[in-house]
């Protein structure tokens, strides 16, 4: 009947819908059942009997009346026809709370309470654990009868559990995947395209049969099927013509895994460490430890970055055959809608393959790039993807009490999850890292975790958490490969390669105008230079006096300076990041890069593939001027002198003050408040000489500043600076210390103390609160976004997509410089007002722009006003160029 409209379907028949989708998804995706099977130690068709019950009972609680009663006149009509009167029941309590309530009166005298943990998960198929729900206000013996009924109906049709092998009461991280599964079963068995209401025309059994049929063409239209895995990959072939580094040809003859593993690699930059994570990753899902990966990244850029890597090699990790799925590739991060490599990439809706693109350059764009409508349309369903590139905030939802979580950590768990820059994470997010693991390895996933300077505690950490044991370790090798299976590890070290490491000088200069001066002489001369500095403030003032003095430096007229931070709006933070890849990255020439000085704060640490021929840096810690370091002659080039880095920042005297780093750097002091690893960053520098990268293991220039710092032989840190390391080392454990409590517990499957509750949002990152704005131009009574369509603006590769002029003008804040920004004017206003009417309720507030009456003749500057949360009002500046400036 697939063209009557009917009002309603009876909750017997939904049921059914949603066990059969379970069963179609098992039948695509058999590994799920086989990795749950094996967990439990039972045969496979007993663990498929109790998943299908399970999910056939998970609407149990809409027999309760406080349910039905949701649509009165329907209620009334069909009580009627059984000759039977609503009785009104004031419960408020959700179906899921009444479902888990219902269940043990249920199960009991039926012999099925040890199914009640999977009937637990499947019960709270809404996105959360349910708590039970006394059914006496919702429920009347009739409609109680009727629920015992459709039990016994279940169980006669689908048959009865052989419980030789009991299911423990408590099963840990397993209730998770059920509950996920289910999850997605409710997601196909609701959807009336693929299950139309039907009329209570047919027996049970003969519904059935019609639920299975619907259910196999259901995920076959929701391009659920996986590609078979490649039999053998190797570096030839994800980078044709090139020789192997010792880090890839390690990957190349690790051993078959004989069981779920985890893979620490660490090695620097230019190692090849994508490449041998791919490798290792392959080695994996060909032993059938998986079927794909997930690749979480520190930031968006990353992940744009490896996308469009992925998008030309992930299908070397497949059999490319005539059976089976296409691999399906996947973009998850918050700005995903702008790029529009992955929206060309998305399947439409009943369409196999590309033959209805717009055009043959999109068609041609799109070929390599796969991705499923069903599993694009929601965040949620990302790791559905058969290859995952995404931000590690993705993966930590799954740990995290969010609606759905259970989705992401079901489907997770048959990805090698790969970490890339492990050591960029604060401390709440390494502890949420370490929860993930622990579910990763109690599920049965495998993980590969990539970094170049991992700190001995953050390796031990990450090593406990996957294998729910301390494990001993104790090579201090770099570069090396460690590998963790069955709670014991192994490590392996790996020989250096070629041209991957260098002894480099490093410089320190007292002054932020002494390195200014430095810089400008060097770019006189023909060369490009950057400027790395700690606060978007710090680097508005050296824009500003660099472009001052840059006239007065020798051959300075010719020499010009570039901005780029984070408070831009997101269109022309793109626009931005174009630019500097094409004046410093790999492919820019000497032309462009002539005499040209970046000043940019952390957004090029590890973003972006960026190369200067001189670079300053303020002080930070250790790991991130290495991470720095790598932007200072990246790539080779003729004819510039050797590499040094500069480094400002006052001398590690023995009797630092509590304001030895506050002093020269007054607002950094906020981003790096522990004075003592900035310290120990300077000793160490000079008790080496710089940063011997060649020479010496990077494990010299980390454990000395991140290790303990009473060791023998450590250096002594002056009384005063000791008192403001220990207030931010307590910080630090705080910040774990929320993650503990924010992060979930494999071993219970329950609410707990978390926030469940939509309107209460349990983060991925700490720091302080951020609030985005729009950004809009009022002028001449017209109210336009700040950012205007035009082509080959957008990012890296793409242009920008049309119509999102409002998303791109988008810019984000610390909440706690606004409370409310204002509008210019009441007609202002108004069109502000209008235009919001079109949005939805939580879409960010308008910012509205005038031209600044003061602003120089060659500056598009425009002003606008907000109040701040002590109730003053503010004004601050936006141009394309500088960014957001605030007072």
């Amino acid at each position: 009947m697939p063209g009557a409209a009917r009002s309603w379907h009876p909750l017997a028949y939904h049921s059914l819908d949603v066990a059969a989708a379970l069963g179609a998804l098992l039948d695509l995706r058999p590994a799920w059942l086989h990795a749950m099977a094996a967990a439990l130690g039972v045969d496979a068709a007993a663990c498929r009997l109790r998943l299908l019950l399970a999910a056939a009972l998970h609407d149990i609680g809409k027999f309760a009346e406080n349910f039905q009663q949701k649509v009165p006149d329907l209620q009334r009509a069909l009580l009627v026809e059984v000759g039977r009167q609503p009785v009104p029941c004031p419960a408020s309590d959700g179906h899921g709370d009444i479902g888990q309530g219902l269940w043990r009166p249920l199960a009991k005298p039926r012999g099925l309470l040890p199914l009640t943990p999977w009937v637990l998960a499947a019960v709270a198929h809404h996105g959360a654990p349910t708590v039970s729900a006394t059914p006496n206000n919702a429920i009347r013996p009739p409609s109680l009868d009727d629920a015992g009924a459709c039990v016994d109906a279940v169980v006669a049709l689908l048959g009865r559990p052989d419980f030789a092998d009991p299911m423990p009461e408590e099963m840990g991280a397993e209730v998770w995947r059920v509950a996920g599964l289910v999850i997605l079963a409710d997601w196909i068995g609701s959807n009336q395209a693929w299950f139309p209401y039907a009329p209570p025309d047919l027996a049970l059994p003969a519904y059935w049969d019609r639920a299975r049929h619907q259910a196999r063409l259901a995920v076959r239209a929701a391009d659920l099927a996986e590609a078979p895995i490649a039999a053998r990959v190797l570096l030839a072939d994800l980078l044709p013509g090139s020789d192997a580094t010792p880090l890839q040809q390690q990957a190349e003859r690790e051993p078959s895994p004989d069981g779920p593993t985890l893979y620490i690699v660490e090695d620097l930059t230019g190692a090849g460490k994508t490449e041998a994570a791919l490798l290792l990753a392959h080695r994996l899902m060909a032993d059938g430890r998986a079927e794909g990966l997930y690749w979480a990244l520190p930031t968006m850029a990353t992940a744009n970055g490896l996308y469009r890597r992925l998008a030309d090699s992930h299908h070397c990790l497949f059999r490319q055959t005539g059976q089976g799925g296409r691999p399906s590739l996947v973009l998850a991060h918050s700005a995903r809608d702008l790029n529009t490599a992955f929206q060309l990439s998305i399947a439409a809706p009943g369409r196999a393959d590309y033959a209805d693109a717009p055009n043959a350059a999109d068609q041609d764009r799109s070929a390599e790039a796969h991705c499923a409508a069903f599993i694009a349309d929601d965040a949620k369903k990302t790791f559905l993807a058969q290859v995952g590139v995404g931000t590690l905030d993705q993966a930590l939802l799954a740990v995290l009490p969010v609606r759905h979580q259970a989705l992401r950590l079901a489907a997770l768990s048959r990805r090698v999850l790969v970490v890339d820059e492990a050591h960029s994470y604060d401390p709440y997010m390494n502890r949420a890292l370490e929860q993930l693991l622990r579910f990763h390895g109690r599920l049965g996933g495998s993980a590969v975790v990539l970094s170049a300077t991992l700190t001995a505690a953050q390796r031990q950490g990450l090593v406990n958490a996957y294998a729910g044991r301390t494990v001993a370790l104790s090579r201090q090798d770099f570069p090396l490969l460690t590998r963790v299976r069955a709670g014991a590890a192994v490590e392996v070290p790996v020989a250096s390669g070629r041209g991957t490491r260098r002894d480099l000088p490093v410089r320190r200069l007292d002054t932020a105008e002494a390195a200014m001066a430095a810089l400008l002489d060097a770019a006189a001369q023909g060369h490009c230079a950057v400027y790395i500095r700690n606060t978007v403030r710090d680097a508005l003032a050296a824009v500003d006096h660099l472009r001052r003095h840059a006239a007065q430096a020798r051959g300075g007229a010719g020499v010009a300076v570039d901005l780029f931070h984070a408070r831009y709006c997101l269109g022309d933070r793109l626009a931005r990041e174009g630019a500097a890849l094409d004046r410093f990255g790999k492919a820019s020439t000497p032309a462009a890069r002539r005499g040209r000085i970046l000043v940019a704060t952390q957004v090029v640490e590890q973003s972006l593939d960026l190369d200067f021929d001189f670079m300053a840096t303020d002080l930070a810690p250790m790991d991130l001027l290495i991470q720095r370091a790598g932007r200072l002659h990246r790539h080779a080039r003729p004819g510039r002198p050797p590499p040094e880095l500069w480094v400002v920042g006052p001398p590690a005297v023995p009797d630092a003050p509590a304001t030895w780093y506050q002093t020269p750097f007054p607002y950094a002091a906020k981003v790096y408040p522990d004075a003592v690893q900035l310290w120990l960053t300077q000793r160490t520098l000079d008790a080496l000489g710089g940063l011997p990268l060649d020479s010496r293991s990077p494990r010299a220039l980390i454990e000395p500043v991140f290790g303990a710092t009473g060791a023998e032989g450590a250096p002594a840190v002056s009384a005063a600076l000791a008192r403001v390391g220990e207030t931010a080392a307590g910080q630090r454990s705080a910040e774990r210390g929320i993650a503990r409590l924010n992060t979930l517990d494999p071993d219970r499957f329950d609410r707990g103390a978390a926030a469940w509750d939509s309107d209460i949002e349990t983060p991925t990152r700490l720091g302080d609160p951020t609030l985005t704005l729009r950004l809009a131009r009022w002028h001449d009574g017209h109210l336009t976004p700040w950012w205007q369509d035009a082509p080959g603006t957008g990012t890296i590769a793409d242009p920008v997509p049309a119509g999102r002029t409002w998303r791109l003008s988008e810019l984000t804040v610390r909440a706690g410089l606004l409370e409310v920004p204002l509008a210019p004017d009441a007609q202002a206003q108004a069109a502000i007002d209008a235009v919001r009417t079109r949005w939805p309720e939580d879409a960010p507030p308008i910012l509205a722009l005038t031209p600044a009456p003061d602003a120089p003749p060659d500056q598009d500057l425009w002003t606008g006003r907000w109040r701040d949360r002590q109730g003053h009002e503010q004004t601050v500046l936006y141009d394309a160029a500088t960014g957001l400036r605030v007072p």
